[in-house]
């Protein structure tokens, strides 16, 4: 099943591994960079062209360099204004840049490195270079736990930011953090 979701997915230029030429700073996760592959796994893909959207459904993992996510759904917005490459992906700009915004449905997981975030709900936008987990957030480093209603991480500068609310302005309750000392 994994093996025809990736092929149903390079048909629809998404997986396909980026090129030298690529214009993205970084991955699409945390810690991966341009030229990493978005490897996605999942139970179901549904492929609307005239939206130029997919639909991954069912335990959905993607891997992107480094670092993974999880999500009962994974919904993909890919820019129409780019050509999928038809010979090779240094003909037409990579494949991988092609997705402008994504959405993940919870709950979601998002591991990278040493961190691990959770949320109701993920995005990322290809227009701010951002990964947004929002909802019940929580993220653990080591023994650091630190929870609040957002956690925005911006991927050319690597900073996570966790805020109590929850983007619409109004007060959402407090960030709340665990720091356990190292036992001797």
């Amino acid at each position: 099943m994994r093996a025809s979701i990736l092929a149903a997915a390079l048909v629809f230029g998404v997986c396909a591994p980026a090129s030298a030429k690529s214009t993205r700073t970084g991955g699409i996760l945390p810690g991966a960079s341009a030229s990493d592959p978005l490897d996605i796994d999942a139970g179901k893909l549904d492929y609307f062209d005239k939206e130029q959207k997919l639909i991954y459904s069912g335990s959905v993992i993607v891997v992107n360099g480094p670092s993974t996510l999880k999500a009962s759904k994974l919904t993909i917005f890919l820019d129409d204004s780019k050509t999928a490459p038809k010979k090779g992906a240094a003909e037409g700009g990579t494949s991988s840049d092609r997705v402008k915004h994504i959405e993940a449905d919870g709950p979601v997981t998002m591991v990278s490195k040493d961190q691990i975030g959770t949320g109701d709900h993920g995005t990322y936008d290809r227009a701010e270079n951002k990964v947004y987990l929002n909802g019940n957030v929580v993220l653990t480093q080591g023994d650091t736990v630190t929870k609040g209603n957002r956690l925005v991480y911006d991927i050319p500068t690597g900073q996570a930011v966790v805020l109590a609310d929850d983007g619409s302005g109004k007060d959402s309750g407090r960030v709340h953090s665990i720091l356990t000392p190292k036992s001797k």
